[in-house]
């Protein structure tokens, strides 16, 4: 069986300067990356993070694509944001960035589409508004959204669902009952 050049793109190469930066910054080696993606239950060897990190290299020699579970899993060890991965990581919120499908972009209209924020792009013969609101509504469930009323969850007045961790640190949702009452002393 032959294979052909993996080609990277824009997006493939930010991801591969991202893993090998937040590598870095953790202190992590190779082989340490590779034994905590495997306690996390991605299995990727210490040459396979080297092929992915030598995505960003302009040879690309030796390259192996990140799909998107090796990218979840990436950025929950790294403690990041998966946008961490996906953005090229720059200095100036001006400086140009290319993302795959959109070209060169400035810095900060990436991040802004990649954090769920704005469009990447918007066309010019339609409202932006319009297009910031379907971004919104499309893009994430209706109980993220700014204004979102607990009512709509079926919660009674003084009721609260709050983010807790367990003592794993595995994030869940717990109802709290009392979250408009005052407290003893308040």
């Amino acid at each position: 069986m032959t294979t052909g050049r993996i080609e990277v793109g824009p997006t493939g190469r930010a991801v591969a300067a991202n893993v090998k930066r937040l590598r870095k910054a953790r202190g992590l080696s190779l082989r340490a990356l590779s034994a905590e993606l495997k306690a996390r239950g991605r299995t990727l060897s210490a040459d396979a993070l080297n092929k992915i990190e030598n995505g960003a290299e302009p040879d690309g020699r030796g390259v192996r694509r990140v799909d998107v579970d090796d990218l979840a899993a990436l950025a929950v060890v790294f403690g990041v944001s998966p946008a961490a991965l996906l953005v090229p990581f720059t200095p100036q919120l001006n400086d140009s960035v290319s993302v795959t499908g959109a070209g060169a972009v400035p810095a900060i209209a990436a991040w802004e589409w990649a954090t769920g924020r704005h469009p990447l792009r918007y066309d010019p013969d339609r409202r932006r508004e319009t297009q910031d609101m379907e971004y919104v509504l499309l893009g994430a469930p209706v109980w993220t959204h700014r204004g979102h009323e607990p009512t709509d969850l079926g919660l009674k007045v003084g009721e609260a669902l709050l983010l807790a961790w367990d003592e794993d640190g595995r994030p869940y949702m717990r109802l709290d009952k009392q979250a408009d009452d005052p407290g003893p002393g308040d």
